[in-house]
């Protein structure tokens, strides 16, 4: 039997949503005896810790050596989106080494595979927006134009692909409104993105020792960086303290913000009610032993964390901020709430008024993970990928 060479790119392997669905992708992909899997990253780095999980039939590969950082990393950037052949040929990429190329997320390098002559898919893992001109000072005015800049060249590349798969309708809607101001030329698939139900409630099983702590338990898996807003949570709780409500917020996740979120949760004085323990290998006995789930982001494009939270039988709470919207069943599997700080206040308080809201979405979670079935998923991936 003839084997198809696969190539798979993804930005980063850092804990996060995308990044664990792939690992489960690319285990259950290289044990077909018709597909060859190779996974390629931009470099090196201690951060890609999801690496371990993924099975030694897949080749790992790296466009470079070592990080690019400072200005070397800003001329590489610009460099990929405004000369991408240059920049092809200065990785050495080859693509007469593979039959197919998988960009499973929509990022930058998706101009430089764009051009490859192969069969290409593109997966829209993340939620389109375009920056906003409001303080008219020459740097975001710089950074306004170059957004747009980027958004003419990626609308030009992501055509040249194949297969288009948004991972919400909310991507869609945005794929469609920003890269092609309401009209796609293309038809695009939408396949909400799945998990391994078993394997997440048996990792929850899980032993948990934790100081018990006093009022009703809210959990943010989240990786910290400044779209997610978590600060927002920080706000909320409080407010809500000061109006005598007793709660508290264990937050899981690393990134860019965790210093300025830690020095907000010290100046207000919240170190007993606030918890951030950083990225953590298993954070499901963490999500099951929980009230209620957070997403507090500005956008996501469908935060896998929510599924992962419901499958736990703990309910949840977001922000109308894109895919979350469709994962909730805007508002029937779940509490939608506005996209603001006031939104999440309001969601909170309002679960610690009525106690029984919990019951109730509770009730929901069944019908709700039916609609993400993980073996339907990776058939209808394999369909994508013309596997058959």
């Amino acid at each position: 039997m003839t084997q198809k060479r696969i190539l798979i790119f993804n930005d980063c392997f850092f804990m996060g949503g995308t990044e664990i669905l792939l690992v489960n992708l690319l285990n259950h992909l290289v044990e077909r005896d018709n597909c060859r899997v190779t996974l390629l990253l931009p470099n090196p780095s201690e951060k890609n810790v999801l690496l371990s999980r993924v099975s030694d039939k897949v080749e790992i590969k790296y466009l470079f050596k070592e990080e690019q950082v400072g200005l070397k990393r800003v001329f590489y950037k610009n460099l990929l989106i405004f000369l991408p052949a240059l920049y092809s040929r200065l990785v050495k990429f080859r693509e007469n080494d593979y039959d197919q190329i998988v960009c499973f997320k929509d990022c930058f390098h998706s101009i430089m595979f764009s051009r490859m002559k192969l069969f290409k898919v593109l997966w829209i893992q993340n939620q389109p927006f375009v920056r906003n001109y409001t303080s008219h000072s020459v740097r975001e005015w710089l950074g306004y134009t170059l957004n747009r800049l980027q958004i003419v060249k990626m609308t030009r590349s992501f055509d040249k692909y194949n297969k288009v798969v948004c991972v919400s309708d909310s991507s869609k809607e945005g794929y469609i409104n920003i890269y092609h101001r309401g009209k796609s030329q293309k038809e695009l698939i939408v396949l909400y993105n799945a998990l391994d139900l078993f394997n997440i409630v048996k990792k929850a099983e899980e032993q948990l020792v934790r100081k018990e702590v006093e009022g009703l338990k809210f959990i943010v898996v989240i990786r910290l960086s400044y779209e997610k807003t978590v600060d927002r949570v920080i706000q909320a709780v409080e407010r809500l303290l000061s109006e005598g409500y007793k709660l508290n917020v264990t937050i899981l996740g690393d990134g860019m913000e965790f210093d300025n979120l830690q020095n907000q949760i010290k100046n207000r004085g919240l170190e007993q009610e606030v918890f951030m323990l950083g990225r953590v290998d298993n954070p499901f006995p963490f999500m099951k032993n929980a009230d209620w789930f957070l997403c507090p982001s500005s956008r996501e494009s469908f935060a896998l964390t929510l599924l992962e939270s419901i499958t736990l039988g703990t309910p949840v709470i977001t922000t109308q901020c894109g895919g979350p919207e469709d994962v909730v069943g805007h508002g029937k599997y779940g509490i939608l709430t506005e996209n603001s700080q006031e939104g999440v206040y309001q969601a909170m308080k309002k679960v610690l008024d009525d106690p029984s809201l919990r019951a109730h979405y509770v009730r929901t979670h069944e019908e709700c993970l039916s609609r993400f079935d993980y073996s339907r998923w990776l058939k209808e991936v394999e369909s994508i990928l013309e596997l058959y």
